[in-house]
């Protein structure tokens, strides 16, 4: 065995192949792992809803223009806001019963 003037050990790859593979591995898992850590990767859930939407459930006595006049905006003219929820959620003739969910537009 050889001695090195400052006492270090040399080391050799040997299989250059399996050398690459675990640099390839763990550069993956410390990309991976920073990534986790500063929120780069964000889950979201499969049924969250739409930024450009607010789904609404319908409770007993509601109408849809009492909906549309609740959610909108000032200078909107409650027959518009009708007109676009209906069309939003597909109603032909603005029948709506306690429980469903309805998306309000958040342009309304």
């Amino acid at each position: 065995m050889r001695n090195n003037s400052k006492g270090r050990k040399k080391y050799r790859i040997k299989s250059p192949v399996r050398f690459t593979v675990f640099l390839v591995i763990v550069v993956g898992l410390t990309v991976g792992a920073f990534g986790m850590i500063s929120g780069l990767y964000s889950a979201t859930a499969l049924d969250s809803q739409p930024k450009d939407k607010i789904v609404v459930e319908v409770a007993s006595g509601d109408t849809v223009w009492d909906i549309a006049y609740e959610y909108k905006s000032t200078n909107k003219d409650t027959r518009e806001a009708v007109y676009e929820i209906c069309r939003e959620n597909n109603l032909k003739d603005g029948y709506i019963e306690e429980g469903m969910k309805l998306n309000i537009p958040v342009s309304l």
